[in-house]
């Protein structure tokens, strides 16, 4: 019966941290980068600390967070020109 209620607790907070995450991606330039990486942390952050929770609802909501953390971080660490490539060596410019 407490799974019930921790999971009518957890799928709004997830739904509104959805919301936060389109939102943030939504953003351009230098503006999304630091609003990605901030909310990345963030969702990291809670995400770890619903895992410590050991309840079923919190942990794969934990799970959920972990992952939008991870896409988000991608996304704050991506650079905006990219007309330089780090893999490109001189010799495959002849």
């Amino acid at each position: 019966m407490s799974t019930y209620f921790e999971a009518l607790i957890i799928i709004p907070i997830l739904l509104i941290c959805h919301q936060f995450y389109s939102f943030s991606v939504s953003k351009r330039g230098v503006e999304q980068q630091r609003s990605s990486q901030i909310l990345g942390i963030v969702y990291m952050t809670i995400g770890i600390t619903a895992l410590a929770i050991r309840s079923i609802p919190f942990a794969v909501g934990g799970l959920i967070l972990i992952m939008l953390g991870f896409r988000l971080l991608a996304k704050g660490l991506d650079r905006l020109d990219k007309k330089i490539f780090i893999d490109r060596y001189k010799e495959d410019d002849i």
